[in-house]
């Protein structure tokens, strides 16, 4: 067709359109609208179609100007054959099509297409009305994407995660979800296939209500929830997560982690920790830990001399040290944390109750990954009264010391008094032999009672007992009183030089004779204690004083009563002879309670 046969086409379709009932209508809609004439070449086959009417949305659409009257391939010659087809065949056939293709010709837009032939066969003419979809393709294909990024995301992470749709209550009364999708973690978590499609009661029928309780409150409100808790049909114990997606259709996404290993080893740790507190608790020990540099106690625990820590604290050592103590702990932490070696000190300390205390503690360094002191962790066990035992015991081998010194003393004293007076060796050593044999008894009952107070009754048979079993003869009677050690000495020697004397000059000397031993206490004239202790011989032969003082005499009468800070009264009668001692009771005599 020539340009002029072209112009009388177009001016006959315009003198057409301008009295087209429905123009209005067909210039203001926003889909793109035209008619189009196919061209056939002389085998049948399309070689090209042309506009014979266009709309205003038509160019707004194709970008195609003044297209009226002109053909596709003059306006667009790259234009696809798929076009030159489709509409071919509508025209031949008069089958109406609906398609969405892309238009790579018409700068890659995509459109949505109706068209339908009008008109009788012979014309080849079809109407089209199109829309340009570019930007919803657009938006598909970015959504495609995203949900391939989602779903490889969804499908990588360590935790499980399932995305699960409420459903409408059934007859039975029960809730219920669908599984909509499953990662493969979750999969191997319970070790099941992909539930997708398939219920949650239907796979899970014994799953507790607690569950769709959360994740209904979670589509109800929309506030996403983190919890705990065990699964029983699974022995698990789960830690999850649950958001809303979306209101319609109501769907959650639950991720989870199967923290059941660690819950257990939670467990294990706690009841440990219980066993060490209780450990602790039970015993008088506590246990501390200190920082790097121990100028901050982080914790302290136990029933031990000191009070529970709450928090850290940086003054420990005002609290729990005294002042004149500081000095050699600081030396001994210094040492410690400059050798890198374990704390060892046993040192006073303040007790819970204010008063003094002694503690043994023992810290170790707990060292990073790099090498370096992260803190000292230690017990400190409550040693007050080892101290205090050992201090007693150093105490006690001083006095033993001292009355073992006393005891040679007087020993000597035996020796010296007894061989000086003495007519021959033989008779002094008898003699000394039986002296020490006295003492040697009384020195037994102070070393049971620790050289501590010793009973009198006691003192007084180990006095008599070496002379003899008289103990039918000799009438012992008094209370219950302790003597001191050095009294309790002197008085076992003089009652054993009083039995000796009576045992050779006196009443014990016959077998009617008779010794009456009696003490007491009684109150003197200003009201004070007063302690007497009186021997007393009857049914013996006749004596008289001494001519010379020997070892014996001077024991009972000079050495007792001063050791007593008393007197004594000796008498010589011919119905036999007495001894008398009176003595303030003091701290060397003591009643029993």
């Amino acid at each position: 067709m020539d340009i002029e046969s072209n112009g009388s086409v177009r001016a006959g379709m315009a003198e057409r359109d301008s009295e087209h009932p429905y123009r209005a209508l067909f210039d203001s809609i926003d889909d793109g609208f035209c008619t189009i004439k196919v061209l056939f070449d002389d085998e049948g086959g399309v070689r090209d179609y042309r506009f014979l009417l266009t709309n205003p949305a038509f160019e707004r659409q194709t970008g195609l100007i003044q297209a009226d009257g002109r053909t596709m391939r003059e306006l667009a010659p790259d234009h696809e054959e798929f076009w030159f087809d489709i509409y071919g065949q509508v025209a031949l056939t008069g089958e109406p099509v609906r398609f969405a293709h892309q238009a790579d010709a018409l700068g890659g837009r995509w459109y949505e297409v109706h068209a339908f032939r009008i008109g009788v066969v012979e014309e080849r003419q079809v109407a089209i009305i199109f829309r340009d979809i570019r930007d919803k393709k657009q938006a598909e294909a970015a959504l495609r994407e995203s949900e391939v990024q989602y779903r490889a995301l969804f499908d990588s992470i360590d935790e499980g995660a399932c995305i699960i749709e409420r459903l409408p209550v059934g007859a039975d009364g029960l809730r219920d979800y669908r599984y909509i999708a499953m990662n493969k973690a979750m999969q191997a978590m319970f070790g099941i296939a992909d539930l997708s499609g398939r219920t949650i009661r239907e796979f899970f029928p014994d799953e507790v209500e607690d569950w769709y309780d959360d994740y209904d409150r979670v589509l109800t409100t929309g506030e996403p929830v983190r919890f705990v808790r065990e699964s029983e049909p699974q022995e698990m114990v789960l830690e999850m997560f649950v958001s809303r997606i979306s209101e319609k259709p109501p769907r959650v996404l639950a991720v989870m982690q199967d923290i059941t290993k660690r819950k257990r080893a939670e467990e294990a740790l706690r009841r440990s920790e219980e066993r060490s507190r209780a450990l602790v608790n039970a015993s008088s020990d506590v246990v501390f830990r200190m920082s790097p540099d121990w100028q901050e106690m982080r914790q302290l625990d136990g029933r031990g001399s000191l009070s529970d820590v709450e928090g850290p604290t940086v003054r420990w050592m005002d609290d729990h040290l005294f002042p004149e103590d500081l000095p050699q702990i600081r030396m001994a932490i210094a040492h410690a944390i400059r050798e890198r070696r374990p704390f060892e000190l046993e040192h006073r300390v303040r007790r819970a109750d204010g008063e003094v205390g002694w503690t043994f503690s023992r810290a170790i360094p707990v060292f990073d990954a790099r090498g370096e002191i992260a803190e000292w962790f230690g017990m400190a066990a409550d040693v007050t009264e080892r101290v205090h035992a050992r201090q007693r015991q150093q105490m006690l081998n001083h006095e033993l010391g001292h009355r073992l010194k006393n005891v040679l003393s007087l020993v000597q004293s035996i020796a010296n008094q007894t061989f000086r007076q003495a007519d021959n060796l033989a008779e002094a050593a008898e003699t000394y032999s039986s002296r020490l044999v006295s003492l040697g008894r009384a020195t037994d009952i102070l070393t049971e009672t620790a050289w501590a107070d010793a009973s009198l009754h006691s003192l007084a048979q180990a006095g008599l007992i070496s002379v003899g079993d008289f103990s039918e003869r000799i009438r012992i009677s008094g209370p219950d009183l302790d003597l001191a050690p050095q009294q309790a000495l002197m008085l076992t020697l003089t009652l054993h030089e009083l039995a000796t004397n009576s045992l050779k000059y006196g009443a014990l000397s016959l077998e009617t004779g008779l010794v009456e031993l009696t003490w007491g206490v009684k109150k003197d004239a200003g009201g004070e204690g007063q302690f007497t202790l009186e021997w007393r011989e009857s049914g013996g032969p006749e004596i008289s004083a001494p001519k010379r003082e020997g070892f014996g005499t001077r024991m009972i009468g000079r050495l007792l009563p001063a050791s007593f800070q008393g007197k004594a009264e000796l008498s010589y009668e011919a119905a036999g002879f007495e001894f008398l001692l009176e003595a303030p009771l003091g701290e060397v005599i003591k009643v029993r309670r």
